[in-house]
Order: C-alpha cells, then structure tokens, then sequence
C-alpha cells in the first residue's frame, strides 16, 4: 500500500495537484492511503481508505510512530519530508519555491515565517530518499537552498489539464490566472496596465484575484476609475476556467519565481501566447512570444505593446504530464 501524506495542502496549485494523483492512483486501482489536511474535510470522502488530520508537526509525528509496516512507498505532497527515517522509499514534492529563496517577502515578520519554513524542511531532509521537482530551475533551488546532493533531487513532473481547455482561445483580451502572493508581481502588472493606458493602448486584462487579497484588490478599483481596464473575476474553479482562456490571446505572466507554473502550461494548451519574465524558471517551461524584466512596470509594458504590433513567434510548450511515471515508480515498477 502507497501512503500519500497530503498534510498542509489545501488550496491552490498544490491542491491540484493532490487532486490529481490522488484520482490517477484511484482510476487505476492503486492500493493506496491518504493522510490529508483537516482543511479539505469532505473533499476525499469516497476513496476507499482515507483519514483527515490537523496539520501540525506534533500531530504529523505522532501519526507517524503508528505501525506504518503496511506501506511499501511514501509520497508527501505537502513539502516537508516525513518526521522519521522509514524503511521504505520516500518522495517529497518541493513546490513551494519562493520559500526556499526567501524572494518577495515584504516584511520582516513573512520572512522570518519563511526562514522558519526552510529550516524545518532542512531539518526533516534526511527522512527523504528523493526530492520530486517539477522544472530543471527548481531543482537546482533546491540542491542550492536545501544543500542537497544532486543524486537525490529528481525531476518528475506532473499535472492536470482538463480537455475542456484544449484549444479554446479565440479572444482578443490578455489574462494572469494566479492568486494573490507579493512574488507574483500582481502590482508591476497593474502598474504596467496603467502605463499602456496612458500610450492609448486599451485592451482589457482578466485577473483571479481572491476576496481576501484586499490591498491589491483596492488597486484594481482605482485603476478601473481612471479607465483602466481590468477586471477581477475572483477565485475560478476550474469548471469556469474555459471561458476565461476564451476570451483572451495572451497571459502576461509576471511572477518573479515558480515551481512550474501551471497558468503558463494552461494558457498555451488553451491556444494563448506568453508574454512572461525573462527568468530561468519561464524557459524551464516554455518558448515565449515575448518577455519582459518583471520588477520593470515600464519593461512589462513595452512587451505587450510589441506584442500588440504583431510578428512575434507563437509560445512553446517544453514539458510534458508524467503522471504514468510517477505511479510507476510509487508501486515499485519503475526507477527514478
């Protein structure tokens, strides 16, 4: 029996991708138990063997001097490798990159929360036999920050596109899928939207941005009162997301650092361009129409005003879905 330690996701890009594997390894008849995060109370409720915990460190070892001999293979999705050494292979997906750079925290307050995080993910290392990443740029993150051996940090990608998306953009507008984290440089975009504003440049810009994001959220508004045009459709589920690639031909995607970043591997399943940062983790991922420097509103606008122009080549995916492999590996058939 595999064990999935999904403790500590609960939303977001990690959510997903729990989601996935969880539904793969259930599609495919896998003998497998999830550990998943009191958060997400309900969501799993009709696999087969299931059991939500509170996610703390106290809770997560004293789970885990249970007998655990029934399981053969260990995949945590939450970051954190598990509390003791087992005798059987462990995985621990590290998607969490901005942590392990300690990049975009704002305050002294978030970034001693961030040290803090990277020190436990150091202490409980040695209870891991590999580091699942998802880019070739988060990888070296991790050898570098983690001070990892490069034999024990694999790539190994994985995600879930759903068809629905395949091939929908059709639209003339430009869009940035993503929650609200200061690394992802929600305020350079919207700053940069101003700017083209101002050249008489008018197209409209879709964001997600969740109810609680309120700073940035006041900014949209003041933006939209000088004629910008924004609009903020909130958090999506998925089953929405469609509609919302349909109607634009390009993401701008800002964000100074990402695991993977799932919104460019959508955009362009969808049909869109990226016009994205000129940083190592977007050409880990893909060939963008155009890039631009990310911490320059100014540069940030200059790229989709040449975009707007025309000529620029059509974006390129470099990766690829995994999943097979992965499962392969977490039930003993294959190696990484």
């Amino acid at each position: 029996m595999i064990l999935v330690d999904g403790l500590y996701v609960h939303f977001g890009g990690a959510m997903r991708v729990l989601e996935y594997l969880v539904r793969e390894l259930d599609r495919r008849g896998s003998d497998f138990h999830l550990l998943a995060d009191r958060r997400c109370e309900g969501v799993f409720d009709g696999l087969r063997s299931v059991e939500y915990l509170d996610a703390s460190l106290w809770n997560r070892a004293r789970w885990y001097r249970r007998d655990l001999s029934r399981f053969t293979a260990v995949m945590c999705v939450g970051n954190i490798a598990p509390p003791a050494k087992l005798p059987v292979p462990v995985y621990t997906l590290s998607h969490n990159i901005n942590v392990l750079t300690l990049e975009g925290f704002p305050s002294f307050p978030t970034r001693v929360k961030g040290w803090l995080k990277r020190v436990v993910y150091r202490h409980y290392r040695r209870n891991t036999d590999y580091w699942l990443v998802q880019t070739e740029n988060t990888r070296q993150t991790v050898i570098r920050c983690l001070h990892e051996s490069e034999d024990r940090v694999k790539t190994l990608l994985f995600y879930y596109i759903p068809a629905s998306l395949a091939g929908c953009s059709r639209g003339d507008d430009y869009l940035y899928v993503s929650t609200y984290y200061r690394p992802k440089h929600h305020e350079e975009l919207l700053a940069a939207w101003r700017i083209l504003h101002g050249r008489g440049v008018d197209k409209t810009l879709h964001l997600t941005l969740e109810a609680g994001a309120t700073e940035i959220l006041a900014q949209v508004a003041q933006a939209q009162r000088e004629g910008v045009r924004v609009v903020n459709h909130g958090f999506l589920p998925m089953e929405e997301m469609p509609a919302l690639y349909a109607a634009s031909k390009a993401t701008v995607y800002p964000s100074i650092n990402e695991s993977l970043g799932l919104g460019i591997v959508e955009a362009i399943t969808a049909g869109c361009d990226v016009i994205g940062a000129d940083l190592p983790y977007m050409h880990a991922v893909c060939r963008p129409s155009a890039v631009f420097d990310p911490f320059s509103p100014e540069s940030i606008a200059d790229a989709v005003e040449r975009y707007e122009k025309g000529g620029m080549p059509r974006s390129e995916l470099l990766v690829r879905d995994q999943i097979d492999t992965l499962i392969d590996v977490l039930e003993g058939r294959a190696q990484i």
